[in-house]
């Protein structure tokens, strides 16, 4: 709601701004007008060395009851009157609390990123119902009662820890590890008088996953939207008339860099830091004595494009990879009392995937984005029941191969409006002898992509997609072939709270 205030004073400064000079140039960046800095291409752009920490904390309680108390009256067939009263009696509790660290570095040599992340969470619910039924006519009277008591606890500790090694400016070493630790438990309680049912069944759950990866890969992908800001910014300034004259290529760049680093500082108080990024970027242009006037159209324009130059992700550059990684999951389900004819356990679980990909990002004229992506991956699934021994990765247990290749244009016509329009095609092949799947797939399709930012925290979305799904089974000819074809249309409203 601060947020929101701040946003509506800003504007009624500007409105009060262009009431009491009626004769200064207007910068509306809705409408169309030469851009000062067309020729800066911000494809060029680099991010400095930079370090950024987050640790946000998650608290969610929700609790409701409700009680419902009735009776009813109604003829049977002897004529007799019946009487039912009933009690109803239904409470629930949930509980989240979650974190994660995240630790990001980002140099010219090494790109690293880990992280840590633990959530418990707790589910209580409790129903009761109780009823009595009473025939005047036979003088019959019957009451039942029943409870249900459900229980669920899940919890998860998970990290990771991603590594890009740069050798040379372009090639690099990828290592990574992946891990998570997961505990379920689920109770639930039965008491039926009327069935002299009276049941407690519960099922522990334990799970680990683990995966170390490996591989190497050509090229890199630039985050550029700070670039992008940075032109933002001096071009409405200059539409403003508070510049003596236009910024370098260099100082653009210089400025871009400086938007990148003081966007990385951490700070408790969001306003402190709101206030530090403004000074940074006004210390700039009063250094270079670029600034011919310092009044409210020279802030109230800055704080705009500060809150909204920087609303859509932008990159540039391009990456071919190979990564290579085994996956193990160990999952043991204990239930108490262990239950009739129940599934087969398999607590051991093996994979190797291995990917290879290319991805290509190019800027074109500040508003204009093309992105490509073109991969293939082949996925081997291995098991293990009670001791019997594993067989070799690349047994038949299960495969899956896949290709895909997709691109996207982007129109970024200014700091609140994006259109995005994107085709692709995979094909997908799974191979299964547990359950004798060999099927094949194709999945053409196009999407489009529209956000219009109302302000930094809420946009409008609206999204239009086209898909094409033929799938073949050579392994079930009664289902042998299937397409599809579905369009979805949707539109929703946004609040981000950070």
């Amino acid at each position: 709601m601060k947020k929101i205030i701040f946003t509506l004073s800003i504007l009624l400064i500007i409105i009060n701004a262009y009431t009491q000079d009626s004769t200064r140039t207007v910068y509306e960046e809705w409408k169309s007008s030469q851009d000062d800095y067309v020729n800066f291409d911000i494809a060029k752009y680099y991010t400095p060395n930079i370090v950024r920490n987050q640790l946000p904390f998650y608290i969610n309680l929700n609790s409701n009851y409700s009680q419902s108390i009735g009776k009813n009256t109604w003829s049977n067939m002897d004529n007799g009157i019946v009487n039912n009263s009933y009690v109803y009696k239904n409470y629930n509790f949930i509980g989240n609390i979650a974190s994660n660290f995240s630790h990001y570095v980002n140099t010219r040599k090494k790109i690293s990123n880990l992280g840590i992340g633990l959530s418990l969470n707790e589910n209580f619910s409790s129903q009761k119902n109780d009823q009595s039924f009473n025939d005047i006519s036979s003088y019959y009277e019957s009451n039942t009662s029943s409870e249900y008591d459900n229980v669920v606890s899940a919890n998860h500790l998970g990290m990771y820890w991603v590594n890009k090694w740069y050798f040379s400016k372009l090639f690099y070493l990828n290592y990574q590890i992946n891990g998570s630790v997961d505990y379920n438990f689920t109770q639930n309680k039965t008491k039926n008088q009327s069935q002299a049912i009276d049941a407690n069944q519960k099922q522990k759950e334990f799970v680990f996953n683990f995966s170390p990866r490996l591989g190497v890969g050509y090229g890199r992908l630039e985050d550029v939207e700070d670039a992008r800001q940075a032109i933002y910014i001096a071009n409405a300034l200059s539409k403003r008339n508070v510049l003596t004259r236009k910024l370098s290529n260099e100082e653009l760049f210089e400025l871009s860099q400086k938007i990148s680093t003081v966007k990385n500082k951490r700070f408790l108080d969001s306003r402190l830091h709101l206030t530090n990024e403004i000074s940074t970027v006004d210390s700039f242009f009063v250094e270079k004595n670029l600034l011919s006037n310092t009044g409210a159209a020279y802030f109230t324009t800055l704080y705009d494009m500060w809150q909204y130059g920087d609303l859509f992700p932008r990159k540039s550059g391009y990456e071919v990879y190979f990564l290579a990684f085994p996956y193990y999951t160990y999952d043991y389900v204990k239930n108490i009392p262990e239950l009739q004819n129940g599934a087969i356990n398999n607590p051991h679980q093996a994979f190797f995937e291995a990917d290879l990909a290319f991805y290509y990002e190019k800027p074109v004229k500040l508003n204009w984005q093309h992105s490509v992506s073109v991969g293939v991956y082949a996925n081997f699934k291995q098991g293990k029941i009670g001791e019997t021994d594993f067989n070799s990765i690349f047994s038949t247990y299960g495969k899956i191969f896949s290709a895909w290749t997709s691109y996207s244009l982007g129109y970024y016509p200014n700091t609140r409006t994006n259109i995005q329009a994107s085709v692709g095609q995979q094909i997908w092949k799974q191979i299964s002898y547990i359950s004798r799947d060999n099927s094949t797939q194709y999945n053409p399709g196009l999407n489009v992509n529209i956000n219009y930012y109302l302000s930094p925290y809420l946009s409008v979305a609206g999204n239009f997609s086209l898909n094409y799904e033929h799938y073949f089974n050579k392994n079930i000819p009664e289902y042998s072939r299937n397409n599809n074809f579905n369009t979805i249309f949707n539109v929703q409203l946004v609040y981000s709270i950070f």
